[in-house]
């Protein structure tokens, strides 16, 4: 009984934590595939090319026949269009998952069909369905911090147990396995099924008119160079304010700013570009809570520390918002800002040329470090799926030709041929690409009140990290210990 109590109250931590922040990341959510225009040319089937000639990605897939059966997908209430159309698309990544889908019912014999999560909560309304025993789904595509509420709870297949799914294979994330695999445990899968994956990995864009303006060289080479570090951002961000009415006040409705982001972006994705966590696994495979250290304290202050400055602008998207207006990047009143990579899509109709460029590292000696904003989605299994082995082949066989097929749509036809305006952008979406790190004591939100740190510290009136993780720190610690137990089947000493 216990057991079960400290597993609901964990799930119900996670729902709560989902909805505290759903709004705010509705608004700070990158413009992606599913939610602009599609009047764009149809992709032929010999469009893109595949640069990695040496993978083979259909020897490994199930041979087997299911004739007649139906694939049930369920996903995020208007998302949809990340994984089905009912109709040939015009837009050329969604062609390409349009065609994905139906050249694997016809290696399979089987029909695709897709279902809307209910409500906009994230769509964890299945889990009673599940528990119940209805047999509804054979894959959910949940939010991210979703999707560990329905693991901590039984309701998805340990991933390590479907043979079907090669999870070594380059279309699978290895950085989520490996972060998310605790005890020989993984619930929640990504990859090159979804292309939430790339659309909402975290990066920087410039303008570069303003940098011309102010007789600033592009940050291209730096990055190359392994010289773009948190110290070189800073200068540019207190350079480039510029109080345009001139009434001797900064303004987010009238002025221009160095650097702009939302509170549910650059916060957190600074953590990384430092080499820190918010949990990272010991040398037994359990997790442990590393968030505090003196490096991280320094972050956390440096960051800070240059938003105050108001040359900076640090969006605040809920009550009590800061700001109503639009997008400043999008309006050509920020210098630089904080998004995501799919975002790219919707700065195409700006007047001014924009760069494309990866996080800064903190220090010269860390590493690049992109991650997947929280509100990209995971995949997750129902345990009520009679056939888990034909589910696994089906969703390989998606995920594999997913790569081949329509992430070159996104990445290299979309993305890098549409809607960059350089080449150097292009060079730089490779860096941002191979750089993404995974920290599931952030994408399991819910799990501990240190999920939301960044965005937690963006709120408070003093972005005291040191205090906010003191008043933290005792209640996390239960909380991790508690999901240690329920997700990893690891007990606490």
């Amino acid at each position: 009984m216990k057991k079960r109590i400290m597993i609901a109250a964990l799930a119900v931590a996670a729902v709560f934590a989902l909805s505290a922040c759903k709004q705010d990341e509705q608004v700070d959510g990158p413009v992606t595939p599913d939610n602009t225009d599609q009047n764009q040319q149809t992709q032929t089937d010999d469009e893109t090319d595949n640069e990695e000639q040496d993978i083979d990605y259909l020897s490994d897939l199930s041979t087997e026949r299911y004739d007649g059966y139906e694939f049930r997908i369920l996903i995020r209430k208007d998302k949809i269009s990340d994984q089905y159309f009912e109709e040939p698309p015009e837009d050329v990544v969604d062609d390409a998952i349009y065609k994905r889908n139906k050249l694997v019912e016809e290696m399979y014999g089987i029909t695709i069909t897709a279902t809307e999560s209910s409500s906009n909560d994230y769509e964890t309304d299945a889990v009673n369905s599940i528990l119940a025993g209805d047999d509804a789904y054979d894959v959910i595509f949940p939010h991210s911090r979703a999707a560990f509420a329905y693991a901590v709870q039984g309701a998805v297949y340990n991933i390590n147990d479907i043979e079907a799914i090669h999870t070594e294979k380059p279309w699978w994330s290895q950085d989520i396995i490996d972060s998310c695999d605790v005890n020989g445990h993984l619930y929640v899968l990504d990859g090159d099924i979804s292309m939430h994956r790339l659309s909402y990995a975290m990066c920087m864009y410039f303008n570069k008119r303003i940098f011309d303006e102010l007789g600033f060289d592009y940050p291209y080479e730096a990055v190359l160079d392994g010289d773009w570090t948190f110290d070189e951002f800073a200068y540019y961000a207190k350079k480039g304010g510029d109080d345009l009415n001139g009434d001797g006040v900064m303004d987010p409705e009238t002025d221009q700013y160095g650097f702009y982001c939302q509170e549910w972006g650059a916060p957190i994705e600074i953590l990384y570009t430092g080499g820190q966590k918010i949990y990272d696994k010991n040398e037994e495979g359990v997790l442990e809570l590393t968030l505090y250290s003196n490096k991280t304290v320094e972050i956390f202050d440096e960051f800070f520390s240059l938003m105050d400055n108001e040359a900076c602008f640090l969006h605040l998207t809920n009550e009590p918002k800061n700001y109503d207006g639009n997008d400043l990047f999008s309006e050509g009143r920020a210098m630089i800002a904080g998004n995501s990579l799919g975002s790219a899509k919707g700065y195409r109709n700006m007047d001014d040329d924009f760069g494309i460029i990866p996080y800064p590292k903190f220090d010269e000696d860390d590493e690049y470090a992109t991650i997947v904003n929280g509100h990209a989605h995971l995949l997750v299994i129902p345990t009520t799926v009679e056939d888990v082995e034909r589910t696994g082949s089906i969703i390989e066989a998606l995920c594999a030709i997913g790569s081949r097929d329509v992430v070159p749509a996104f990445y290299d036809v979309s993305l890098k041929t549409k809607y960059a305006r350089d080449e150097e952008s292009e060079a730089m979406m490779d860096i941002i690409k191979d750089s993404v790190v995974y920290d599931i004591g952030y994408v399991a939100g819910g799990v501990g009140g240190l999920s939301s740190v960044g965005r937690e510290l963006a709120r408070s009136t003093t972005h005291d990290f040191a205090s906010y993780y003191a008043a933290q720190e005792s209640s996390a610690q239960i909380a991790l210990e508690e999901f240690n137990e329920a997700y990893g089947g690891i007990e606490a000493d």
